[in-house]
């Protein structure tokens, strides 16, 4: 039995990927199994007896008639070396040596790994790499070079349709000189999102943080979307919390940019309807907050499987999108890495025929000497140049959230809101939505997000998804405030 254990292990040992070598205080190799022979070309008798610093040159020395490592790799776990063969080539490999005491005598093993494969794979994968950086050079070079190419005859067209619509009285004509600048508009918009995704690719693209108003943001941002949604005839709306500071520290160009990708694609598949932007304070973590922005629209809407192909690179969720709409699918791709930029994350949702909700959350910093008496000057000017305050009961909803005359007035609105569902009233039921918003604006993050989603899908005339939002709205609220009760 004894005898046939110790076959068992030397058959294990031989039939091992690693070189095994056993070794004595002096060097004196006392086995070695059969994968060292067969990649050394030495005999088993050949290595029986031999100095182990043959096989590894600079690795081991003599001192006082005893082997040891060499300093440099006295305290190294696992040592890269070569190993020499019987014809004096060597390849690389990887030793590593340990000891023991067996009946009074010490034992030193060394196994060695063949590198050559590993080596030679690196050796590749750095050429393929090297190849793959010169291609991209050549590929960006390129790009650069026709988008500027591109820029130059679409700004020519572009500048010629503007100076003959000044010029020309024929409605017909002037319609055609339209045409033409909305193609130019695209195309445009076409060429900075294939140098912009070049970039992103080339890894060209920083966030370039400074300081800025907030609030003018908002207030530009505003502008913009108003008169996109007015040429196609659709209603904007935009609601920002007031706890938001106004000075802060971040990207605005590429905050603009993510908005307006955003924006942009909820008009291009909205025919009817509106488009709305809502923006809220998610957190506040010392000199930084957090801001949660969604893009909801009553447009062409998104079945589930679509949602994977979005924000994927020359994708858009099908294909006939890109035959009736136009685009290159990479709008959206610049926006998840501009988002992941700023340290955010980016979702969408909706339905087919029902619109779509896009929502994106970023990080900017505060200016550490924020007055909050220039934040409220500032929300205020911004709220009134925006005709915020148009209700003139509208001080009656900002009562202490949780107070009797809170209680009593969302219970009157809710009354309202169902019996403006029940009769399919949507606009006095958005109406009274948007009170009940009001309302709830000092109530929990959960509870506001939940209020505006019923408000969406009250603008949508989506009656049962309404009703199911309304219901999570007077159940949180039940949770928040004791005693509530419809």
């Amino acid at each position: 039995m004894h005898e046939n254990r110790e076959e068992f292990y030397y058959f294990i040992l031989n039939h091992a990927q690693e070189c095994i070598i056993k070794y004595d205080s002096h060097g004196c190799i006392s086995y070695c199994n059969d994968r060292l022979s067969e990649l050394t070309g030495y005999s088993a008798g050949e290595l029986i007896g031999a100095y182990i610093g043959e096989l590894f040159q600079n690795v081991f020395i003599m001192e006082d008639n005893h082997v040891r490592l060499a300093d440099e790799y006295r305290d190294t776990e696992v040592i890269e070396t070569v190993l020499y063969r019987k014809n004096k080539t060597c390849f690389p490999v990887e030793i590593k040596v340990v000891s023991g005491v067996f009946d009074g005598v010490e034992v030193m093993i060394c196994t060695a790994v063949d590198m050559t494969r590993y080596k030679e794979s690196i050796r590749k994968v750095e050429e393929t790499t090297i190849q793959m950086q010169e291609s991209m050079k050549a590929r960006d070079a390129f790009v650069a070079n026709v988008t500027h190419e591109l820029r130059t005859p679409v700004n020519g067209i572009k500048g010629h349709a503007e100076i003959l619509m000044e010029q020309e009285q024929d409605f017909q004509k002037v319609n055609y000189l339209k045409m033409i600048l909305d193609c130019c508009t695209t195309m445009e918009g076409i060429i900075n999102n294939i140098l912009d995704f070049s970039k992103l690719e080339a890894g060209k693209f920083q966030i370039d943080e400074k300081p800025f108003s907030f609030y003018e943001f908002i207030s530009k941002m505003e502008k913009m979307f108003n008169m996109l949604t007015m040429r196609k005839g659709l209603r904007f709306t935009l609601n920002v919390a007031q706890e938001i500071p106004d000075k802060v520290i971040g990207d605005e160009l590429r905050l603009t940019q993510i908005l307006n990708n955003l924006v942009s694609n909820a008009v291009k598949f909205t025919e009817q309807g509106y488009v709305g932007v809502e923006v809220s304070l998610n957190a506040r973590i010392n000199n930084e907050i957090e801001l949660f922005f969604m893009v909801v629209d009553t447009g062409i809407g998104l079945s589930p499987e679509d949602k994977d192909k979005l924000f994927k690179s020359f994708s858009q969720a099908d294909a006939s999108i890109t035959r009736k709409f136009g685009g290159t699918g990479l709008g959206l791709a610049i926006t998840k890495e501009l988002v992941t930029m700023m340290h955010g994350k980016v979702w969408a949702e909706g339905e087919k025929g029902k619109g779509s909700t896009f929502s994106f959350t970023v990080r900017l910093k505060t200016e550490q000497d924020q007055d909050s008496a220039e934040d409220s000057a500032a929300i205020r000017k911004w709220k009134y140049s925006n005709n915020i305050n148009r209700m003139a009961g509208e001080q009656d909803l900002m009562y202490e959230f949780g107070s009797d005359i809170n209680i009593r007035e969302l219970r009157k609105y809710f009354e309202k809101l169902n019996i403006s569902m029940d009769m399919e009233n949507w606009q006095k039921a958005e109406s009274f939505a948007t009170s009940i918003k009001q309302l709830v604006s000092k109530g929990s993050k959960d509870l506001q997000r939940l209020t505006f989603r019923m408000e969406m899908m009250i603008r949508k005339s989506d009656c049962d998804k309404a009703r199911e939002y309304a219901q999570k709205v007077i159940d949180q609220l039940m949770q928040e405030i004791e005693g509530f009760e419809l």
